[in-house]
């Protein structure tokens, strides 16, 4: 590989208290974390990398990264041409060596502890799985949309955690597919709509909890469905996927309070589910045309 490079070894546990991803240094770019996992929208200059995790993780390239120089373990390195699109699977505990000579853009995915053993019990028939790791080089189109949401999403003023749940959610069964070695077939479940009384209980907790961190799990178990069938039935029964439902119902109960209470913006950003005032702010503006302030002052 052509040019100087700064080597690394970076021993990263993913699933610690303080955060998944906070092992990570916040200078290699913005990253959001859910209860299903972590993404991290990466760039970062020429450089080296030997990586170890205790939890599965991903990554896909953003960007071309010639001459790219790879190895698993013990393995010898491996030189190729990172094209958009590249997959590389990381199970945990297992070294992973990285040389690149140009900046390197990519979307990097860890999973929680329990996350890859949970979908594949509710998604799929058998539970016992291992990943396993294409050949670098490998092209996975179908992971790179995935990647390009959610590293759009992170690096969003208005980002929603819940949508986030819903692309790892997906991202996790699309590498248990096609990249484990268990023999798994899915579920036989039609794509159907929630049921009344599913619809009426899945609404009554997003309103009750607003405020809370929800996700993709919390709102399955409620509807007796795996995630990705939840996901899919939701959609069919509100004509929107959850994550935008839910920002729905937050704007609208912020409104209210916005118009019948003075509680400032800030307190009603927060109860509401939102990060911040200048999130709640955003949010409004992009889907309702209006600022928090604006409302107030007209009402």
């Amino acid at each position: 590989m052509n040019g100087p490079h700064n080597h690394n070894l970076v021993e990263l546990d993913l699933n610690c208290e303080a955060g998944m991803l906070s092992a990570i240094p916040n200078k290699v770019g913005p990253r959001l974390e859910t209860p299903m996992g972590g993404v991290i929208d990466v760039s970062r200059p020429p450089g080296s990398l030997t990586f170890h995790t205790n939890a599965e993780f991903a990554t896909v390239i953003l960007a071309p990264s010639p001459n790219m120089e790879a190895a698993f373990a013990s393995d010898r390195l491996q030189t190729f041409d990172a094209a958009v699109g590249m997959l590389v699977v990381n199970p945990s505990n297992v070294d992973r060596t990285l040389k690149w000579s140009t900046t390197k853009r990519n979307a990097a995915i860890a999973f929680g502890a329990s996350a890859y053993s949970d979908l594949a019990s509710s998604e799929l028939e058998g539970a016992n799985w291992e990943l396993r790791p294409p050949k670098f080089g490998h092209i996975d189109l179908r992971a790179l949309r995935l990647a390009k949401a959610m590293a759009s999403e992170v690096s969003a003023s208005t980002s929603n955690p819940l949508y986030l749940d819903a692309l790892l959610t997906v991202f996790g069964i699309h590498l248990l597919r096609h990249y484990s070695n268990a023999k798994l077939h899915l579920k036989a479940t039609a794509s159907r709509r929630l049921s009344g009384q599913t619809s009426k209980r899945t609404v009554e907790y997003m309103n009750e909890n607003l405020s809370e961190n929800l996700s993709i799990n919390d709102l399955a178990r409620i509807s007796r469905m795996s995630p990705s069938h939840f996901i899919r039935a939701f959609t069919l029964t509100f004509g929107m996927p959850p994550h935008q439902y839910l920002v729905n119902l937050r704007l609208k109960m912020a409104e209210k309070l916005l118009i019948k209470t003075n509680l400032s913006i800030s307190d009603i950003a927060f109860q509401t589910g939102f990060s911040s005032q200048s999130h709640l702010t955003n949010t409004m503006k992009r889907f309702k045309h209006i600022t928090p302030g604006k409302i107030r002052t007209t009402n």
